[in-house]
């Protein structure tokens, strides 16, 4: 299994793990749990979650079994939606090399959030530092929902800490019933839609964003717009053309609802492909933007295509607010990169 990647917020850079040369590294079980501080600015553990720890636990140990022999029979006893799609894609490039380095990848400060529910709860936060999420290099602190499938907790998504730190999540009671800004079922579709947009390099205003707000994601010398606005130039000035686009993954939104009835903690997944054009030909080890060139490739390039998994998550206030989506994290693994 190869190492699960991230990125920044704008234009996604990161080469197929493969291509990266980092395919898997072998682990044995790792660290998990409450042990050392907690993870950066994690809300105070729900009571009674016994049964969510074991099930993060169980994800670590069997993801990491998958990594030290290539074992991914456990993949669907832990993982479903967007989290089953990126361990599939993981398990077909699959390779164990013969150096694997056997230190276990580390959980730890694990804190976990059982938001409001009525009935039995079907979706758990869980909030922790770890190097799963990294490529095995370095802790980071992510927020990791699982979801109860079929009598088994499931990892579904996760996302990383947001300079903002994590919303405060409403732990107390039933889910309220006031509508939020942006019904669930329209986040991927609006959001695919302002970002198609955004990566096109154009400025966005209030209007084009709509029902988003034009925060730092869309605005600003490190936003999804500037960042492609430049890189679409340095292509362009040498015969490339680059174009990159959203669509919904397919996979569902969680809307998870915040304290003191200010809207919704909103996660949802997208897929975004970026494509490259060069009549001319690419015989060059990247592309004039400075992007690598995919491998394997053949000597003269004229096209290649990224597609990556991403995750996006916003605030969603209460429609009585009047108020903006404002995006507030992202996380984002790359699942195939071809180049011809």
């Amino acid at each position: 299994m190869n190492r699960i990647a991230n990125s920044g917020r704008g234009r996604l850079k990161v080469r197929s793990l493969a291509a990266l040369g980092l395919a898997a590294i072998g682990l044995a079980a790792a660290g998990c749990g409450g042990a050392g501080s907690p993870a950066v600015n994690a809300p105070a553990s729900s009571a009674h979650t016994a049964a969510e720890q074991a099930a993060v636990t169980n994800w670590l140990v069997k993801t990491n079994s998958m990594l030290t022999a290539n074992n991914f029979a456990g993949l669907d006893q832990i993982t479903t939606g967007q989290m089953r799609t990126l361990y599939l894609s993981e398990e077909r490039q699959a390779s164990l090399p013969k150096n694997a380095d056997r230190e276990g990848f580390q959980l730890t400060g694990l804190s976990i959030t059982i938001p409001c529910h009525t009935g039995n709860p079907a979706i758990f936060v869980a909030y922790a530092d770890t190097d799963v999420f990294d490529f095995g290099t370095g802790m980071q602190s992510v927020a990791m929902v699982f979801e109860r499938v079929g009598g088994l907790w499931k990892l579904a998504t996760a996302v990383n800490h947001s300079d903002g730190g994590w919303p405060a999540l409403c732990t107390q009671g039933a889910p309220p019933a006031a509508p939020a800004r942006l019904a669930p079922g329209s986040y991927t579709s609006d959001l695919a839609r302002v970002l198609t947009r955004a990566a096109s390099g154009a400025a966005q205003t209030a209007g084009a964003a709509s029902p988003f707000a034009v925060n730092d994601f869309l605005a600003g010398s490190g936003s999804i717009p500037a960042t492609s606005a430049t890189s679409i130039r340095q292509d362009r000035g040498a015969g490339v053309s680059y174009a990159s686009g959203f669509a919904p993954a397919g996979d569902p939104t969680f809307a998870l609802p915040l304290a003191d009835g200010r809207g919704y903690w909103v996660i949802g997944a997208l897929i975004q492909r970026n494509s490259y054009s060069a009549p001319a030909g690419l015989r060059a080890s990247t592309w004039p933007d400075g992007n690598q060139v995919a491998t394997p490739r053949p000597a003269v390039v004229h096209h290649e295509t990224d597609t990556f998994l991403t995750t996006y998550t916003a605030i969603d206030p209460p429609h009585s607010a009047s108020a903006a989506v404002a995006l507030d994290g992202f996380f984002g693994w790359p699942l195939t990169t071809v180049a011809s």
